[in-house]
């Protein structure tokens, strides 16, 4: 295992967010009340208006922020943010709302080292619309799942899980909004037991 899980230095997290970035928030609160031993050093957004970013801001949190337009091609853009984090020397990569899926240039840079939440119980679900998949399939129960990240999409195994009612009557929003509870609670908890080596 890598030096990080052992009683050294605290981790250092870097973050990637599309958007509002809550459960990065989440993450960072628990880091701030010392639940969580890490180190939060970079957050990359590929959105320059993402809302996280006003959240990174907040923690006092260094952000960067590029999109796949601004580069050649897919391989350029990813083998910037691979160079974003390596030179921030992130111990683990924490996806949190990036919505991309991660190729080579990222997944050979930072082996079993990126995590990722997904708002249903894997691998029931995967990709986009989650909820709505949950809801259209009649479960009664969905969930949220955090995962290390391969080259599939929601594919990568499994590290912990929550389970959430699909109650009567859950439209996809109101089931999501309580998915995302879960998220804020399971996340970091998922971090800290990969940190321990648990």
């Amino acid at each position: 295992m890598s030096p990080f899980f052992s009683k050294g230095k605290p981790a250092r997290l870097g973050f990637m967010i599309s958007g509002a970035g809550s459960n990065m928030q989440a993450i960072l609160k628990a880091i701030e009340a010392k639940h969580l031993r890490a180190k939060p050093v970079m957050v990359f957004s590929d959105k320059k208006d993402a809302k996280g970013l006003v959240r990174a801001a907040k923690f006092k949190v260094p952000f960067q922020t590029f999109s796949p337009k601004d580069f050649s091609s897919r391989n350029a853009y990813e083998r910037e943010i691979a160079a974003l984090f390596q030179k921030s020397e992130v111990d683990l990569i924490i996806c949190a709302g990036y919505m991309r899926v991660l190729h080579q240039p990222v997944l050979q840079a930072f082996p079993h080292k990126i995590l990722n939440i997904h708002p249903s119980l894997l691998p029931s679900f995967p990709g986009l619309k989650a909820q709505r998949q949950a809801i259209e399939a009649g479960v009664k129960i969905s969930g949220c799942t955090v995962h290390f990240v391969d080259e599939g999409v929601d594919t990568g195994p499994i590290i912990a899980q929550s389970a959430v009612a699909v109650k009567p009557g859950d439209t996809e929003e109101t089931l999501a909004k309580r998915i995302l509870k879960a998220e804020h609670a399971l996340y970091w908890r998922a971090i800290d037991a990969v940190l321990k080596g648990s």
